[in-house]
């Protein structure tokens, strides 16, 4: 089997002297599983590294293209776990009719109680199995588009349910404002100057501040597509009856901000 290795930076691709900081891109796959690779042909390629939480468009844009350049629907990605949920829908999004794996490390790979190793292997087990579709290996497999960010104790949990596939989709990055609910949230504080929409994740139980609504409407006045986000399938009190339009249920807020930067393209 052909299968690309993307390598974008992130931990797994860094070392730790002083600071953790960037090293080898590819120096993981000199640890895999010898059993794994007997009759594997590996390719690689490199179109930028960096420390994930400085990601932006361009990063994935250049990511997008190395994906639709490859001779092979086989690809494991190398990438940050800071921001693997937003990248990990994108591509999700993007290129569900491959064999895509993304995965990342805890620590460099160096130290002997980082999960980079056994997320990789378990990425090359995930990838020779053919199976379609786009997932990340990070202490289990997930399906690309259903994960959230991971929490402070580097744990990711899929939550939601994948979303009808977009045909023929195409990158088109917009200007997103994302708001996260808190006590006391004054809406003065969000200038909506060149937003080209906002999204506004929900509480655990798909509810939002009445003054919430109040903000949908100013944004809605003046012309700018407004959806709250929940992971889950109902909104189910009294607070979200009537604002059920401007919901999108069963969505990671990762993979909401994923679809909004997607057109289908003619």
């Amino acid at each position: 089997m052909k299968i690309l290795i993307i390598s974008t930076g992130g931990t797994i691709a860094s070392k730790k002297d002083d600071n953790i900081h960037l090293d080898a891109p590819f120096k993981v796959v000199n640890f895999a599983d010898e059993n794994l690779i007997k009759n594997v042909e590996f390719s690689f390629a490199c179109p930028y590294t960096i420390l994930s939480e400085n990601l932006d468009y361009s990063h994935l844009q250049s990511l997008i293209d190395e994906i639709k350049n490859s001779n092979t629907d086989n690809i494991i990605i190398l990438h940050g776990s800071d921001t693997l949920a937003f990248t990990s829908s994108l591509i999700a999004n993007l290129f569900w009719d491959k064999n895509i794996v993304l995965t990342a490390s805890d620590k460099p790979i160096e130290d002997k109680n980082a999960n980079g190793i056994s997320n990789f292997n378990e990425a090359l087990r995930h990838i020779l199995k053919g199976e379609k579709g786009v997932f990340v290996s990070y202490d289990g497999i997930f399906l690309g588009d259903t994960i959230t960010s991971a929490d402070g104790l580097d744990k990711f949990r899929q939550t939601g349910k994948p979303q009808k596939k977009i045909e023929n989709p195409h990158f088109a990055p917009k200007n997103i404002l994302v708001i996260k609910p808190y006590i006391n949230i004054d809406y003065n504080n969000y200038n909506l100057e060149g937003a080209d929409i906002v999204l506004h994740e929900m509480y655990h139980s798909a509810t939002v501040p009445e003054s919430a609504k109040a903000f949908a409407n100013r944004c809605k006045q003046s012309g700018v597509p407004f959806y709250f986000v929940t992971p889950k399938s109902s909104a189910d009190y009294e607070t979200s009856a009537d604002i059920l339009d401007m919901i999108i249920f069963d969505s990671t807020l990762e993979n909401a901000f994923a679809r909004a930067n997607i057109t289908p393209s003619d």
